[in-house]
């Protein structure tokens, strides 16, 4: 575990107060403000001249790295990880994926093809096939494959280290030479708790006991499985518990995607919500008389009603205030989704030249902002929508049809 300030700052002159308190040797006013920078890395541990060799000892230990982080290419790391669960900080480098491919496969080029052309957006992120684990290489299948990354190609500037148990996995790479390393790990033939327990030891003795031979990225591969759903189920458990590279068997989009999913929903920071541009959205080339709805700028909430909005038959206009990422209802418990922020945007984005409807549907979650809103916005109607974004068609068709039967009338 790391030192905090505090911990460190226990062992200084300071807090002992000696003689030699808080000297301002270490280029700090106080043994506090040392120990401090001290525990966030912002200084170095021989600034002070009365460092003691027991708090040394528990520095040096406390930073020794965790888990090593490898480029397997530029663009590609992995590892890098130094908690135990993503609350706790985040993590860093998202699982890799990669493809198993046989080089004597007389399907080889079709299998490359399909997965050279696969690709998926979501929540505003493109993701294609990461990595291939190539069977049998050879120089023209590796000329073939192109830029993908071969997890293990020849020229590859890590060593792969292979063990069935966790302690053959430790001695095998405490016996490597190899500066870098990806630990190979067998899973063939273990239930699914022995698989979960022995990953998660092997991530305990990297995060929390720093143990060398065991703190470098681990990779699984997975055995030929003709049920998609066991698959996927291990697939996905793998990426919560603790693999930092799996290789599938076979290519199949549907399992692909649905592992891409997870492992965006797990790998994206807590602490740095993902969020889009704030601005007017216009879809399906709205008009004068198209309607507009308001949401914050919540990646996830923006990307669900625009996935409704893409499909409907007709135009419409979204506006997307600034909320720090944040949901519509966590936007408004931490007042970034108020009146006054509403009046500001639309007073931006001169959306009244655009049209002539003067309504705005806002999401039914904010019911209770109506009169505030009308208040903020004395030229516009606000209308409550609906709380899920998948009944956001039929409301406004519901809506459309009311209007009409009351101007007939």
């Amino acid at each position: 575990m790391d030192l905090t300030g505090l911990q460190i700052f226990k062992y200084l002159p300071g807090a002992k107060k000696t003689a030699d308190s808080n000297c301002k040797k270490c280029g700090f006013p106080t043994c506090m403000a040392f120990a401090l920078k001290l525990a966030k890395k912002q200084t170095d541990l021989e600034k002070c001249p009365h460092i003691p060799s027991e708090l040394k000892e528990k520095f040096l230990e406390s930073t020794k790295i965790q888990q090593h982080e490898l480029n397997i290419t530029p663009d590609l790391k992995t590892g890098g990880e130094n908690v135990m669960f993503r609350h706790d900080k985040t993590f860093v480098n998202r699982t890799i994926i990669a493809i198993n491919l046989d080089a004597d496969d007389i399907n080889f080029e079709s299998k490359l093809s399909s997965i050279k052309n696969y690709g998926i957006d979501r929540v505003g992120e493109n993701f294609q096939i990461d990595a291939i684990w190539l069977e049998n290489p050879n120089n023209d299948a590796l000329k073939k494959i192109g830029n993908i990354p071969v997890i293990n190609s020849p020229d590859a500037q890590y060593e792969l280290v292979s063990g069935n148990t966790i302690e053959e996995l430790a001695e095998n790479s405490n016996n490597s030479k190899a500066k870098n390393k990806i630990l190979n790990f067998n899973i063939e033939k273990k239930s699914t708790i022995q698989i979960i327990n022995e990953l998660t030891q092997i991530r305990r003795q990297a995060i929390l006991k720093r143990y060398e031979p065991l703190t470098y990225p681990v990779l699984v591969k997975l055995a030929p499985e003709s049920d998609l759903n066991k698959i996927c189920a291990l697939a996905s458990m793998l990426i919560c518990k603790y693999a930092n590279i799996i290789v599938l068997d076979e290519f199949n989009p549907a399992l692909i995607s649905t592992l891409y999913t997870l492992r965006q929903n797990i790998y994206t920071n807590p602490q740095k919500p993902l969020q889009v541009e704030s601005k007017v959205y216009e879809f399906n080339e709205p008009d004068e008389n198209s309607v507009v709805l308001m949401t914050t700028n919540f990646a996830l909430t923006y990307f669900a009603v625009a996935n409704e909005l893409e499909s409907m038959p007709f135009g419409s206009y979204l506006i997307v205030t600034p909320s720090d990422g944040m949901s519509v209802l966590t936007a408004w418990s931490a007042d970034k989704f108020n009146s006054q922020i509403v009046a500001k945007m639309m007073s931006q984005i001169n959306l009244a030249e655009k049209v002539k409807r003067r309504e705005i549907i806002i999401p039914g979650l904010l019911s209770h902002m109506k009169e505030e809103l009308e208040e903020a916005l004395p030229d516009w109607k606000i209308i409550v929508g609906t709380i899920e974004a998948f009944q956001l068609y039929d409301f406004i068709k519901n809506k459309e049809l009311n209007s009409l039967n009351s101007k007939n009338h």
